[in-house]
């Protein structure tokens, strides 16, 4: 495949992601999240990793984008916003949130060993 053709194809995928509104994609955090959790060397998880891996690139690009406006805006505008709840460590890694908890957790992404 060549690299042009590859570009294109990425580009078209995240036009078409960035269609979305975050908050469709994070009603489908949870089921692919417990997907990826849960290993299987299947091409069925190397798809859900690549989907969970997509939902987790909206919500990072969200942060970014509001993290960088705000900034442009001055300081006033960098106050913690009333919805944003901070990432705390803690989580037990069980993939179950407490009740109510609707934060993310990190699943640390490793370099590659090549």
């Amino acid at each position: 495949m060549s690299e042009g053709y590859m570009e294109k194809a990425l580009l078209k995928l995240a036009k078409q992601l960035n269609a979305y509104d975050e908050a469709s994609l994070v009603e489908l955090w949870n089921k692919y999240e417990a997907e990826v959790s849960d290993f299987q060397p299947t091409r069925k998880w190397e798809e859900a990793a690549v989907v969970f891996g997509m939902i987790q690139a909206v919500r990072l690009k969200n942060q970014l984008f509001n993290y960088h406006w705000a900034e442009s805006c001055g300081p006033e505008a960098m106050s913690p916003r009333p919805d944003f709840v901070p990432i705390k460590g803690g989580n037990s890694g069980s993939g179950k949130e407490s009740s109510g908890d609707k934060r993310s957790k990190v699943i640390p992404l490793l370099p590659r060993k090549d």
